[in-house]
């Protein structure tokens, strides 16, 4: 099969450009306005893109403004992420609202990163077509790019970001993938997610709505708290009308962590693999119809599934203050004149409509397995699981985009 190495399209999302990789199994696409991920498709699977398109119409976030476009996104800081939010959104350089001050300066929530011109700077076609975008982001002086490609024949997708600090001074940062997944995918009673979590904490500030978790309680995963007793298991998608998050910290003797939402309906697994090391955090939130105020309007259905440097969506400055939780970092440096890395790869496979879940994911030179929770099964696809954990730099740049 004959493949171009990237599409440019006018229209990939509400008339917004962006670009579409393709592959014998299926495509990747986003947009350039915030560079969101905002389909990931297989051919076995038509009309299934197991990532959140927003109810609202979107805009490219650099075209927001708040005397034309708040009534309908909101105000600052959350109005601009809200006109141009989809699928798989990067939280930079950090995760949350902006301080008060930042906001009176123009800084929204989750950082430049969502909010700027993304531009593809490199196309390749070795190990698979693909490309490397990203932006610049002129108020904390970084240059942020995302190398991303896919596996021709297998439905796999790698990730490699960078980071280079151009100033002269060392930064905190929050670096946090906002997996969101939305219907047809997410059914309530019938998705299942999966991740091997320890330890766990709602929001300090607590939730809203039926079956809202219990304010600032730590729990075992998957069981937490409910405030009008008992618990949930957060594994399943209840009916009801709220809003919700908390913050699951990994196991902390892997070296893998991933994320795996499996939709037994129509047969097919979600899965994000990564290092722990990059992040040790994942945040699960949800949001079934609560929030009335515009763009959301009641009537949004969405489960974000966020691996992170950072536990909670706060302001940079609590993430430092707080510096750790459960005796794990809250957040990571990026020193002066300097670069950092992280890499995640992403798969889509099948799985029987009796599938339990996935209690674990191992690695392998050319596969990726994932371990049912009960039962005793096992689904592989081939891969290269060593990718995770190849050497970083500046020549393994060239030599990727040099294919």
């Amino acid at each position: 099969m004959s493949l171009k190495h990237v599409e440019y399209l006018p229209d990939v999302l509400d008339g917004r450009a962006g670009f579409r990789l393709s592959a014998e199994w299926g495509h990747l696409a986003a947009v350039f306005g915030g560079g969101h991920i905002c389909e990931l498709a297989r051919h076995s699977h038509p009309g299934v893109n197991p990532l959140w398109r927003p109810p609202w119409n979107t805009i490219d976030p650099e075209s927001y403004l708040v005397e034309r476009d708040g009534e309908s996104y909101g105000p600052p800081p959350d109005g601009r992420l809200l006109a141009g939010i989809a699928g798989h959104t990067l939280a930079f350089d950090y995760f949350g609202p902006p301080s008060p001050e930042e906001t009176a300066a123009g800084l929204g929530t989750h950082g430049e990163a969502p909010a700027v011109r993304w531009h593809i700077t490199a196309e390749f076609d070795n190990p698979g077509p693909g490309v490397e975008y990203g932006a610049m982001l002129p108020v904390v002086q970084m240059d942020f790019r995302r190398t991303v490609y896919v596996d021709r024949e297998h439905p796999v997708v790698y990730f490699r970001e960078c980071a280079r600090n151009l100033s002269c001074a060392d930064r905190p940062i929050g670096w946090n993938q906002h997996v969101t997944v939305g219907p047809p995918f997410l059914e309530c009673g019938i998705t299942l997610v999966d991740m091997p979590a320890s330890l766990a904490k709602t929001m300090l500030t607590g939730d809203s709505g039926e079956r809202a978790l219990i304010a600032d309680a730590e729990f075992p995963w998957p069981r937490a708290p409910l405030q009008g007793g008992g618990s949930h298991d957060l594994r399943t998608t209840p009916k009801g009308c709220y809003s919700r998050y908390s913050a699951q910290l990994i196991a902390q003797h892997r070296k893998v962590g991933y994320v795996a939402i499996g939709n037994l309906r129509l047969g097919l697994l979600l899965a994000y693999v990564f290092r722990r090391a990059d992040f040790p955090w994942i945040g699960s939130w949800e949001e079934r119809a609560q929030r009335q105020q515009v763009p959301w309007r009641g009537n949004t259905f969405c489960r974000g599934l966020e691996f992170s440097t950072t536990p909670f969506p706060v302001p940079k400055r609590t993430a430092v203050s707080d510096g750790l939780l459960f005796g794990e970092r809250t957040f990571r440096w990026l020193p002066a004149r300097a670069e950092a890395e992280v890499r995640y790869l992403a798969t889509m496979v099948v799985i029987p409509s009796d599938f339990q879940g996935v209690g674990d994911v191992s690695l392998g030179d050319r596969q990726i397995t994932f371990h049912e929770s009960r039962g005793g099964r096992s689904i592989s696809v081939p891969a290269d699981g060593a990718f995770l954990f190849k050497e970083s730099g500046a020549q393994d740049v060239r030599s990727l985009l040099s294919g």
